[in-house]
């Protein structure tokens, strides 16, 4: 379990970073949070799973098109709920990267939890 979880962390901070380049340039040149947050969680989405299929999880034989598909729902899930506690807090406030970092922390244990149990388990 250990070295899984390490090799999440490892992917979910180079997804992470991804996910925030992404996030920020999009921002700075459309100026809209909701579209900026959920185009730079996509674009870390593709990153996390094509890794955590062949490097965390150690999947060797071929996702499922429903496995694939329940991936993509549960980190929209994810994504949504980030982008949400996002905007709220922009709303009231707060700076949009300590935002970003707030909301991030809520997906976080999702996308680690779902992906072990659900997606990449070995009954694929």
């Amino acid at each position: 379990m250990g070295n899984i979880l390490g090799r999440f962390i490892i992917i979910g901070f180079f997804s992470t970073f991804i996910n925030y380049l992404t996030f920020n340039i999009s921002y700075t040149i459309s100026g809209n949070i909701i579209l900026s947050s959920y185009l730079g969680y996509f674009i870390g989405l593709i990153n996390s799973f094509v890794f955590g299929k062949k490097w965390v999880f150690n999947i060797q034989n071929k996702i499922s098109f429903f496995k694939k598909f329940l991936y993509f729902i549960i980190y929209f899930i994810g994504g949504t709920i980030m982008t949400f506690i996002i905007s709220k807090l922009q709303f009231i406030g707060m700076n949009y990267k300590l935002a970003w970092f707030i909301g991030l922390n809520f997906s976080v244990a999702n996308n680690f939890l779902c992906s072990k149990y659900f997606i990449f388990n070995k009954d694929n």
